[in-house]
């Protein structure tokens, strides 16, 4: 690709952001469903202006998330199980979750200056649902993964830390008839949790607690503790201290699993994870995305020895830590 058409890309990139998110959440996609439908159609049906919907829809015909005959509109059966919600493979939640993600990233510029992150407001009911369902859309497929890959036949109870939706827990206790988990997290995403929980018949092996991981006891004598996806929002001093308070939660010669996003020492690699510390710079204060020379030493400091990482998912590991005390 030549150079202007790549910075052209890049920075025209927020419009396809744009039109895919607000074409979601006026609820395009789930008034199709499996129908072929006119913009006006739709537009009478969801009560929005029928030229903005026409234009809109056009465009999405146009980079083929819709298809288009004659007057009437489809979604293109491969785009559909993720823009639908419900399924299996639903991406609804994590896309809605953007639409929060876009206010503050257009701070950016501002957040240079001052190094400290963007202004926001207090998340709204339907954005901290957008999160949290959006967690359970983005870490199905890797909670399946990490329960293929790592051995949890000598565990019997695990703490999945910040574990929101309890995805993780339910898969793990699913692969592991023995195994016994706690979800622990705030009480919105424990009650979300537990929805889930009782959806997929698992309330007699998954349990739920609400608490702040880095204010609260979260337990004790649990032969695993899961962190998955929460260290990129904290600091390396509230890393470290989150790492030993999961130290002492554990039985001794217990195992810590770190699931995140990991960079090279360069930092530039994988490029996905760059730009994700940008997000944390954005959103968190003092969260980023570490690499993994600086992850295995804040373990070691929080007394965890025999580090091993094992790859998950297209952008994740697991960086995974024996309590050696």
């Amino acid at each position: 690709m030549e150079w202007a058409e790549r910075i052209e890309t890049m920075t025209a990139g927020y419009r396809d952001s744009c039109i895919l998110i607000a074409a979601l959440k006026v609820g395009i996609f789930e008034a199709l469903g499996e129908d072929k439908r006119t913009s006006k159609e739709l537009a009478a049906a969801l009560d929005l202006d029928t030229h903005a919907v026409d234009v809109v829809m056009c465009a999405l015909a146009a980079v083929e998330i819709l298809r288009k005959e004659d007057d009437r509109f489809t979604i293109d059966p491969g785009a559909r199980p993720y823009l639908l919600p419900g399924g299996p493979e639903t991406m609804v939640s994590i896309i809605g979750h953007n639409r929060s993600m876009l206010r503050s990233w257009v701070q950016l510029e501002d957040v240079m200056r001052t190094g400290t992150p963007a202004t926001r407001q207090e998340r709204s009911t339907d954005e901290m649902e957008d999160f949290i369902r959006g967690m359970e859309n983005v870490s199905r497929r890797s909670s399946e993964e990490v329960a293929s890959k790592i051995d949890f036949s000598d565990a019997r109870r695990l703490l999945d830390l910040g574990g929101g939706p309890g995805t993780a827990a339910i898969t793990f206790a699913r692969a592991n008839p023995e195994l016994k988990c706690v979800v622990f997290d705030l009480e919105g995403p424990v009650g979300i949790a537990a929805e889930q929980i009782k959806k997929a018949a698992f309330t007699d092996r998954v349990t739920t607690r609400a608490g702040d991981f880095l204010t609260d006891d979260i337990g004790r004598d649990f032969d695993v503790v899961y962190i998955s996806n929460i260290i990129h929002m904290l600091s390396p001093t509230k890393t470290l201290a989150l790492l030993e308070k999961a130290s002492g939660a554990l039985v001794a010669g217990g195992r810590v699993l770190v699931k995140d996003f990991f960079l090279a020492d360069s930092r530039i690699e994988p490029p996905w994870t760059a730009q994700f510390s940008v997000n944390m710079l954005v959103n968190t204060e003092g969260g980023k995305s570490y690499t993994f020379t600086e992850m295995k030493d804040l373990m070691a400091r929080a007394g965890f020895g025999g580090l091993k990482t094992v790859g998950i998912a297209r952008n994740s590991m697991v960086i995974v830590g024996r309590r050696e005390s």
